[in-house]
């Protein structure tokens, strides 16, 4: 039985809610498919089913392995590079570092929180820098779907913004300054108004996250324009182009 009707197996498992099973399957096709890409189709299959799972799961610490798994998952080496693909991934993975941050903030505080959150902050450092690698490749500067990644990137910068690095910060800044110097000097393109608006986000977004962060008692010394250049061209997206390697990041939470 091939990858796909294993995966169409833990969709039908989802629609009769036997989501043991689902998940089950799911990991056999994980553990046992190391040979290929997923598709688009199966991403979305896997998304769905992930989906499911985190929407039944009661306890904090189930919901969190739960999204570590789903994103070990979409990042599973070697990865599909297409449109589609990176659309879909970026939201799903973003979503996933979404709720492990709300899951985290609501908890009881260890003593191993504060490493726990900077060890989240890397892998989101890693998965976003593939994700905008990969959105410069497929789209120009002032395209939606790559100015999405940067939405999204900067959405997870105020919400980790008591662990977020300046070099991420930097590199997202000066992202968004390409494309609105690109965008300022295209005379008419479809959907300029709500490229402008995601840009706004983005500026928005920064500032918020650089406020917060010196508000939780993080100082942050925004890079000079020389240190921000060398920033730009040294960005984590030209140094992680490929996921890290699988791990229980949940585990000391």
């Amino acid at each position: 039985m091939s990858s796909g009707d294993i995966l169409q197996e833990a969709f039908n498992a989802t629609v009769s809610r036997d989501y043991e099973k689902a998940v089950a399957v799911i990991r056999e096709v994980l553990s046992s498919s190391t040979d290929h890409s997923f598709s688009v189709e199966q991403l979305e299959l896997i998304d769905h089913v992930y989906s499911c799972i985190l929407n039944t799961s009661h306890y904090d610490e189930s919901l969190i392995e739960v999204c570590w798994e789903w994103i070990d998952a979409i990042e599973r080496s070697p990865r599909t590079v297409d449109i589609r693909a990176i659309s879909s991934s970026q939201l799903s993975i973003y979503y996933a570092y979404h709720t492990i941050c709300r899951v985290q903030e609501r908890m009881p505080r260890k003593p191993t929180h504060q490493q726990v959150r900077k060890d989240t902050w890397t892998r989101i450092t890693h998965s976003f820098s593939y994700l905008w690698a990969a959105a410069t490749q497929l789209w120009k500067p002032y395209e939606l779907d790559r100015l999405d990644v940067l939405c999204s990137w900067s959405y997870l910068c105020i919400q980790f913004a008591d662990v977020a690095s300046e070099e991420v910060l930097a590199v997202i800044e000066s992202s968004k300054d390409l494309s609105k110097e690109v965008l300022s000097n295209v005379i008419v393109i479809e959907n300029g108004h709500q490229a402008n608006q995601r840009l706004l986000t983005v500026e928005r977004n920064l500032r918020d996250a650089r406020a917060l962060a010196e508000k939780l008692g993080k100082r942050i010394v925004k890079p000079t324009a020389a240190e921000d250049t060398q920033t730009a061209t040294a960005s984590p997206a030209d140094e992680y182009l490929s996921p890290p390697i699988a791990k229980k990041w949940c585990d000391g939470i």
